[in-house]
């Protein structure tokens, strides 16, 4: 499907993302606005930068009556959207397992897993049926372990559960779920984070970037355009067939 006939089926659809003020988030509002699509926003604040015409809501996603409220509000502009993109999530600082707070793990289970729900709980509400699409945002550590970061592994594995069980629900009512799951992106978050661990330990940001890359079976690590392409295949008729699937963007990591 060339560029063109992307923008022609994503044109006037109605697409929410959650989280779309900063990383990822950003990079999916951008890409469905330059689709066409009429695009609206929900974060803990607005973008540094506004894009467009985008509609962007203020909202704490782990408060379920500021999520209820948020929806209520969309349903009145649009009753019917389009494409949900549950984006939103935090990754936490490195931590073994018994040097973790409790106040953090709750933290991220908070933030990754609890807004996930109700941003899909509320958000179903709206989904056109029969053809509504819900892409989440999860991660590699969807799949596997990790002995730093518990608790984001245990999140995002929590997401996949979600996948698949909202896609048994909202298929009856002709609604796709589907995931995707990114390895290592250089985005700036994930620089930021990289940098902080090397002020503990010796090399470089080049040289850690090159490590990944070389674990890696296309010897790179994906990059962020990468990810949209795959969100936005998901979100499209282009991949009607499919429901209840997380897809890895890692370069065979």
């Amino acid at each position: 499907m060339t560029h063109s006939n992307v923008a022609t089926n994503m044109a006037n659809k109605i697409a929410v993302v959650t989280g779309g003020s900063s990383g990822i988030g950003s990079a999916i509002v951008n890409r469905f606005v330059i689709n066409g699509s009429r695009v609206i926003s929900i974060d803990l604040k607005k973008p540094e930068f506004e894009i467009g015409t985008v509609q962007h809501f203020d909202c704490d996603l782990t408060d379920e009556s500021a999520v209820s409220q948020v929806f209520e509000e969309i349903a009145k502009l649009h009753p019917r959207i389009d494409v949900l993109c549950a984006n939103a999530g935090i990754v936490p600082a490195w931590s073994r397992i018994a040097e973790t707070n409790f106040s953090d793990w709750k933290k991220v289970i908070d933030i990754n897993v609890n807004a996930l729900f109700l941003t899909i709980s509320h958000g179903a509400k709206l989904l056109r049926k029969g053809s509504g699409t819900v892409v989440v945002t999860g991660s590699i550590n969807s799949i596997k372990g990790d002995p730093n970061i518990a608790s984001y592994v245990a999140s995002k594995h929590a997401a996949l559960g979600i996948i698949k069980s909202a896609a048994l629900d909202l298929g009856r009512d002709g609604i796709r779920v589907n995931g995707v799951a990114p390895g290592p992106i250089a985005t700036k978050a994930l620089i930021s984070r990289i940098e902080k661990r090397l002020k503990e330990n010796s090399g470089t940001l080049d040289e850690y970037l090159a490590k990944i890359a070389d674990q890696t079976a296309l010897g790179r690590i994906a990059t962020e355009e990468e990810v949209i392409n795959t969100i936005e295949f998901l979100a499209l008729e282009l991949s009607s067939g499919i429901t209840g699937q997380l897809i890895s963007v890692d370069c065979g990591a």
